[in-house]
C-alpha cells in the first residue's frame, strides 16, 4: 500500500502531495501498535523532506512529530548511514521557509506532550530562533526554551561573551523575559504566562525582573575589581597627560548591540506597563504565581502590583487586587501603599469596590494610622455608595478580628467615648454606626480591654446586632471572650438530628395504617416540624424538607378520604382539583428547591407527584373523554420515565404504580373506557407514604434580598407612562444554575411580569453561592393614589411543557406613585 502511495505523491501536484502525507499521518496515529508501519511511514515522509514547496515539508514535520520518537534513527544522504530523528528536525530550524522552521520546532513540542524526552542539544538552536523575523517562530522557539527549562533545569550552558556558565532554568528564564519587549503582542503575552511556572529559577534572576537597568556606552557593565583585574594584568595605566589615553581599547559597531537585550532586568516591569491589556494581565498573573513561591520575592512585588491598581481597565484592577489578595500571608501594607489602594474604593464598579474591601479584610496592617485610614475611607465609601454597606461591614469586621491590638487605641475615638462628660447615645439606623461597632465587636474577641470601655448603650446596641446580623457580630461577655458559646448549639444541633431520626422511623407503618388514623398523626407531624423549623435555623433544611414532603402525603390522604374516591365514583370536583394542584405544586418545590436529595427519596417524591397526576387525569377523562388526549399523552410519558427511573436504580415501585407498568400497553392503545377501568383499579391502592431520609444534610436553595429594603415610606415617583428603576441586591445559596434566577414584578392591578437578569448581573462567589446587583424598570398608567409594587425573586422551572415559579423569598414592597405628565 505505501508504495502505491509513494507512486501516487510522486505524481501528483504539491497540494496532493500535502494531502496524502497528512492521511498517512492519520493512519500513523490510529494503529500506534504497528511500529513497522509507522517505521515506513516515516521513512516515506523524510524522502519528502525535500521537496520545494512549504506545504510538503510542513506536512512531512508534521508527521515526524506526532508518530516519531527523538531516539529513533532514519537513514541520511549523508556520509552518514543513520542519524537520529531530532538531529533530523533540528537541521530544518534553519530552512529559508519559516513556516517549515516554526513546523521543525513545533515537532520537537509534540515529542514533549506525548511525553517522550527531547536531547538538551537542541537549546542553544532554539536560542538562536528568539531573533528570528517571523512571530510563530519566535513562539515555538520559546516553547521549545521553556521545556527545556523544566527537563534540565540544573544543567550548566555557557553564557555568550563570557567564560561563565549558568544553570539552564536560569538561562532560558532570562531568555524569555527579553522576549516580553518583543515586537509582537502575542510573543509577549506568550512569554509573560510561561515566566510563572519557572519556579525553580534563581532567587537573583527574580529580582532582576522588578528593576530597570540598562546597558550604558554599549558595553556590559563590569564590577570594579574586574577593572582593576584588567588594567594590572595589561601593565598599562592612564597618565593623564594624553586626551582619552584611557579610551576602550576594543572598537564596537552600534548597529550591532541590541540595547533591549537586557535579559531579565526589568521584565515584570516592562510586562505590567505594556500598552495591550493581555499582556499585562499575564504578567500580573506570572508575577503572583511567581511571588506566591517566595517571601522576599513577594515584598519586592507588592509595589509593582499595587500600581496596577489605578489601570485603565477595569479586568486589569481586579486582577491585581485579586493578585495582592493572594500574597496576603507575605506582605504588610504600608501607609504609602494604602494611598493608591484606598483611592480605588471611588471606583464606579461594584464589582471592583467589593473585591478591594475583600482583600483589604485579608492583609495585614503596618500601624494604627493604617487602619485608622482604612476605616475613615470605608466610612466615607459608605456615604458615596450606600448600597454597598453589607460588602463594608463585613470587611469592618474582618479588620477588628485581625488587627486587635491596633483598633484598640482607635475605640474611645471611633465611639465618641469622653473621661469627664456623658456623649449622647448614637442613632442605631446609622449605617456608619453599625460599620464602627463591627469593627470594635471583632476586635473585643481577641484583646478584652476593648470590652471595659463599652458603656450600657454599647452592650444594648450589642445585644441588637448580635440577633439581627450573627454572622458579623461575634459573641461576647462584659469581660471575657466565650470560647465555648457553640456548645449549646451543637447540642440542640444533635438534637434536632435525634428527633428527626425517630420521627421519620415512626412513619414505617403509614401506608398500612387506616386513612382516618393516618391524618390525624400527619396533622401532628407537619405542626412539630414547623415548629422546629423555626426553632433551630441549622436544622431547618432538613425539617422543612420533610415537614414539605409530609403536606403532600397529608394533602394526599385528605383527597383519598373524599367521598367515593375509592369505590371508583367520579371525582371531578373543584375542591379535589384544588388539592391535586397543591401536591403538584409542592412536588415541585421539593424536586427543586433542595440538594443532596437521595434516589430513594426522589424516587418517593416522583412517586406522590404521579399519584397526584393519576387522580388529575382520571378527573378529566371522566369529565370530557374527547379532549385528554394531550393530557393522556403526558401522563404517559411521565409512567414511563418514572419506570426507567425505577429500574435504573433498582428500586422498588409503589403498589399502584406495580399495576400500571403491568397494564402500560393496554394504557398506550386501549380505548378510554379500558383506561378509565385500569386507573380506577390503581387509585384504590393509592396510600400515604413515607420517607427516608437517607442524607440528612439536605440543602436549601435560598435568597436574601438586602435592595430594596421595604422600610422606607417615601414613594418613587416618575411620569406616567415612563419608567423609573428599581436597584436589586440579593445574594443566593445553593444555587447550581443562575439561569433560571428571575425577578417577579407583581402591580396593585394584580399583573406580574418576570424579569431575567443579565448574565453579567452575577457574581459567582463560591461554587453554590452567588451575588446579584441588578435593576428592576417598572411603569405603569396614572394612580389616583400612590401604592405598591412587590418585586420578589423566583426560580422558573419547567417540567416538559410545563413551567411554573417559585417564590424564593418574600416579596419587598416599593411605594411607587406615578404622576401626570405635564403639559
Amino acid at each position: 500500500m505505501l508504495v502505491n502511495v509513494d507512486s501516487i505523491i510522486s505524481d501528483q501536484s504539491h497540494k496532493v502531495k500535502a494531502e496524502l502525507i497528512h492521511s498517512l499521518c492519520v493512519l500513523g496515529k490510529a494503529v500506534p501498535e504497528r511500529t513497522d508501519l509507522q517505521s515506513s511511514i516515516i521513512a516515506l515522509a523524510k524522502q519528502h523532506l525535500k521537496d520545494p514547496d512549504h506545504r510538503v515539508r510542513c506536512v512531512c514535520l508534521e508527521l515526524i512529530g506526532a508518530i516519531g520518537s527523538p531516539e529513533q534513527e532514519v537513514v541520511d544522504d549523508s556520509h552518514e548511514p543513520f542519524i537520529p530523528i531530532q538531529s533530523l528536525l533540528a537541521g530544518f530550524c534553519g530552512d529559508q521557509d519559516s513556516r517549515v522552521r516554526a513546523s521543525s520546532f513545533n515537532a520537537m513540542l509534540q515529542f514533549h506532550q506525548r511525553g517522550l524526552s527531547l536531547r538538551l542539544s537542541i537549546y542553544q538552536q532554539a536560542c538562536q530562533s528568539l531573533t528570528d523575523d517571523y512571530q510563530d517562530v519566535r513562539l515555538s522557539a520559546m516553547k521549545l526554551i521553556w521545556v527545556l527549562s523544566h527537563l534540565y533545569p540544573d544543567s550548566l550552558v555557557p553564557v555568550s561573551d563570557s567564560e561563565d556558565e549558568l544553570r539552564l532554568v536560569d538561562d532560558g528564564f532570562a531568555k524569555i523575559c527579553n522576549m516580553v519587549n518583543d515586537i509582537s503582542v502575542q510573543v509577549r503575552m506568550e512569554a509573560a504566562v510561561l515566566l510563572g511556572s519557572l519556579h525553580q529559577v534563581s532567587p537573583k534572576f527574580l529580582e532582576q525582573t522588578l528593576d530597570k537597568k540598562l546597558m550604558s556606552n554599549m558595553r556590559r557593565k563590569k564590577s570594579a575589581h574586574e577593572r582593576a583585574r584588567e588594567h594590572f594584568a595589561s601593565g598599562e595605566w592612564a597618565t593623564g597627560q594624553k586626551w582619552a589615553d584611557d579610551a576602550p581599547k576594543e572598537e564596537l559597531d552600534p548597529d550591532n548591540v541590541n540595547l533591549m537585550n537586557i535579559g531579565a532586568c526589568g521584565a515584570f516591569v516592562h510586562g505590567t506597563e505594556d500598552e495591550f491589556l493581555e499582556v499585562r494581565n499575564a504578567a500580573l498573573d506570572s508575577l503572583c504565581e511567581l511571588a506566591s513561591q517566595s517571601a522576599s520575592f513577594a515584598n519586592l512585588s507588592q509595589d509593582s502590583i499595587i500600581d496596577m491598581f489605578n489601570d485603565e481597565i477595569e479586568s486589569v484592577r481586579l486582577n491585581a487586587i485579586n493578585s495582592l489578595r493572594k500574597l496576603n500571608r507575605f506582605i504588610t501594607l504600608r501607609e504609602d501603599q494604602l494611598e493608591i489602594i484606598l483611592g480605588v474604593l471611588q471606583d464606579f464598579s461594584t464589582k471592583t469596590r467589593d473585591s478591594l474591601r475583600d482583600m483589604l479584610g485579608e492583609m495585614k496592617l503596618a500601624t494604627r494610622e493604617c487602619l485608622s485610614k482604612c476605616i475613615y475611607s470605608l466610612l466615607d465609601n459608605l456615604r458615596r455608595y450606600p448600597q454597598d454597606k453589607l460588602s463594608i461591614w463585613k470587611c469592618m469586621k474582618n479588620l477588628g478580628s485581625h488587627h486587635p491590638h491596633l483598633a484598640l487605641p482607635l475605640v474611645p475615638e471611633l465611639l465618641c467615648l469622653h473621661p469627664y462628660f456623658d456623649t449622647p447615645e448614637p442613632d442605631m439606623d446609622d449605617a456608619a454606626y453599625i460599620s464602627v461597632l463591627m469593627m470594635v465587636f471583632n476586635s473585643a474577641v481577641e484583646c478584652p480591654t476593648v470590652v471595659t470601655m463599652f458603656q450600657d448603650h454599647t452592650w444594648r446596641h450589642y445585644h441588637y446586632l448580635q440577633d439581627s446580623l450573627p454572622d458579623l457580630v461575634p459573641k461576647l461577655e462584659k469581660s471575657i471572650r466565650v470560647a465555648e458559646e457553640a456548645k449549646p448549639e451543637a447540642v440542640a444541633h444533635s438534637d434536632v438530628r435525634s428527633f428527626l431520626r425517630n420521627l421519620i422511623s415512626g412513619l414505617d407503618s403509614l401506608p398500612n395504617m387506616e386513612l382516618s388514623t393516618a391524618q390525624p398523626l400527619l396533622e401532628t407531624m407537619v405542626r412539630d416540624l414547623q415548629q422546629v423549623t423555626e426553632l433551630n435555623q441549622k436544622c431547618s433544611p432538613s425539617a422543612e424538607f420533610v415537614c414539605v414532603y409530609l403536606k403532600t402525603q397529608l394533602l394526599l390522604t385528605k383527597l383519598m378520604n373524599q367521598q367515593g374516591v375509592q369505590c371508583s365514583s367520579s371525582i371531578a370536583d373543584n375542591q379535589v382539583l384544588s388539592l391535586i394542584d397543591q401536591i403538584l405544586g409542592l412536588t415541585r418545590k421539593l424536586e427543586h428547591q433542595y440538594l443532596g436529595v437521595s434516589s430513594v427519596d426522589h424516587a418517593l417524591i416522583q412517586q406522590t407527584r404521579l399519584k397526584a397526576g393519576t387522580l388529575q387525569i382520571l378527573t378529566k377523562m371522566k369529565s370530557d373523554p374527547t379532549r385528554c388526549s394531550q393530557a393522556k399523552e403526558t401522563y404517559l410519558q411521565q409512567l414511563q420515565a418514572l419506570k426507567k427511573y425505577l429500574e435504573t436504580n433498582e428500586l422498588a415501585a409503589d403498589p399502584c404504580f406495580v399495576y400500571l407498568f403491568s397494564v402500560l400497553n393496554d394504557l398506550e392503545n386501549g380505548k378510554i373506557s379500558d383506561i378509565l377501568k385500569h386507573l380506577q383499579h390503581a387509585v384504590k391502592s393509592i396510600a400515604p407514604c413515607g420517607i427516608s431520609l437517607q442524607n440528612s444534610c439536605i440543602r436549601r436553595v435560598t435568597a436574601i434580598m438586602h435592595e430594596p429594603t421595604g422600610s422606607s415610606d417615601n414613594p418613587i415617583r416618575f411620569t406616567t407612562g415612563l419608567t423609573v428603576t428599581v436597584p436589586v441586591h440579593a445574594t443566593f445559596e445553593n444555587v447550581q444554575n443562575v439561569d433560571c434566577i428571575r425577578l417577579k414584578v407583581h402591580y396593585p392591578d394584580q399583573k406580574s411580569y418576570l424579569i431575567t437578569p443579565k448574565k453579567c448581573h452575577f457574581t459567582k462567589l463560591n461554587p453554590l453561592q452567588y451575588k446579584l446587583i441588578s435593576e428592576v424598570i417598572i411603569s405603569h398608567s396614572l394612580w389616583s393614589d400612590q401604592s405598591h409594587v412587590e418585586i420578589s425573586i423566583v426560580m422558573e422551572t419547567r417540567d416538559g411543557e410545563t413551567v411554573s415559579c417559585q417564590e424564593l423569598c418574600r416579596p419587598v414592597k416599593v411605594p411607587v406613585a406615578p404622576k401626570a405628565a405635564k403639559r
